[in-house]
């Protein structure tokens, strides 16, 4: 198929570690990190909200946290087949993050590709405390708060929406889109409610699906 637009998550989907949780942990409180995660759980909390508090107690330069990224996060294997093999099949290829611009932007560019297209929130690593910018702050409809959904279907269009991702940023996406590779607590939220994927551990595998 020559239409089709993949959408891929990258906190714990494209890298091993889910950045965002890492760092708050790192560089922030666990305390205030704990407290959040389970408004998250329960809801009472959305995630920009999540983010937003989860981040203020870091006060770690920019740059000391940039080395600790390059320096522990792996990215998943078969990350680079699956972006060439879009490029050679047409595909559009984005992703989409709740992540930083400022902490994305180094992983790629050691695995030589900068070029990858990027959606995501920015940081200002204020040594008072980091702010984060989101990049979507209108609520959805369908999930009641702000999420990468409309981000999808616009970048989709009229074409075929593939999916990847693993966590409960990409929960409101993966449901519109057409084909949906997920694990850890994608899969599960999916699996609860009876929603078509496919489950997946790296990149090659989702290479090898969409390449037959």
């Amino acid at each position: 198929m020559s239409q089709r637009t993949l959408v891929v998550d990258f906190d714990g989907t494209i890298t091993e570690q889910d950045l965002l949780d890492e760092i708050a942990q790192t560089f922030g409180d666990e305390e205030v990190y704990r407290e959040v995660d389970e408004g998250l759980d329960d809801r009472s909390l959305s995630l920009n909200e999540v983010i937003r508090r989860e981040f203020e107690p870091v006060r770690a330069p920019l740059e000391e946290v940039r080395q600790w990224v390059l320096e522990n996060v792996r990215v998943r294997p078969g990350f680079r087949e699956l972006v060439e093999l879009a490029r050679r099949r047409g595909w559009r290829f984005v992703i989409v993050s709740s992540g930083f611009r400022e902490l994305i932007e180094p992983v790629l560019e050691r695995e030589g590709l900068a070029d990858v297209e990027l959606l995501s929130n920015t940081v200002d690593p204020d040594p008072d405390g980091w702010k984060v910018r989101f990049r979507v702050s209108e609520v959805c409809g369908t999930c009641g708060q702000p999420c990468k959904r409309s981000t999808a279907a616009a970048l989709a269009d009229s074409t075929e929406l593939v999916y990847v991702g693993d966590g409960y940023s990409d929960r409101c996406a993966a449901e519109s889109a057409d084909l949906v590779f997920a694990r850890r607590g994608l899969a599960s939220y999916l699996e609860e409610r009876d929603l078509p994927f496919e489950r997946f551990e790296d990149f090659h595998s989702i290479a090898r699906r969409l390449a037959s």
